[in-house]
């Protein structure tokens, strides 16, 4: 045989063997599939985060503890008046978690006050006042990260007050938009 016909050869097996592992392969091969189909519910039935149950308030010294009000979104506390040092008013409410999905506070913005009347007076009441949103049970401050649960509820303490220490306007003075904006997420 010459060489040219042994290559020819040569040629013509490696073709056979590369044809036989490949049948060889497709008779050992399984394709398998994964199908799947899911559901995203609505936020209106899974999402529910909200205010409830206000309580009366709580008036301490010589304070007027004033109303609240609030619907499911917004809490207003109106008419307080803190007439000496020391005084202070506390309201409390709910936080509850209606929905299916676990929250958390992504943001705790405070409001900027307004503080009107006259010049020294003015200073005197906004370096003398405190207000602050607390956990009831605890007495931790609300703070950013905070979670609330599927199905949980927390009440919040609400307290306004003069501080002990506070030096007394000698003509009244209003305190305007005190508050928080507090925005919750998916935790």
């Amino acid at each position: 045989m010459d060489s040219k016909t042994v290559k020819w050869l040569s040629i013509a097996a490696l073709v056979i063997a590369v044809g036989g592992l490949t049948m060889g392969y497709a008779a050992l091969s399984q394709t398998l599939n994964v199908s799947t189909s899911a559901t995203v519910q609505s936020q209106a039935t899974t999402w529910d985060v909200h205010f409830e149950n206000q309580g009366e308030g709580t008036a301490t010294g010589h304070a007027e503890k004033g109303s609240i009000s609030l619907d499911t979104t917004t809490v207003t506390v109106s008419g307080v008046i803190l007439k000496v040092a020391g005084d202070s008013v506390e309201y409390t409410f709910d936080v509850k978690n209606g929905g299916q999905v676990n929250a958390k506070i992504s943001t705790l913005t405070p409001k900027e006050p307004v503080v009107s009347g006259s010049g020294s007076n003015q200073t005197n009441v906004q370096s003398g006042y405190e207000y602050k949103l607390t956990y009831s049970d605890s007495g931790t401050e609300v703070k950013q990260n905070d979670t609330l649960n599927a199905g949980e509820t927390k009440t919040l303490k609400l307290k306004i007050s003069l501080k002990p220490e506070a030096t007394l306007p000698s003509t009244d003075i209003t305190i305007t938009g005190l508050g928080y904006t507090i925005v919750y997420v998916q935790a």
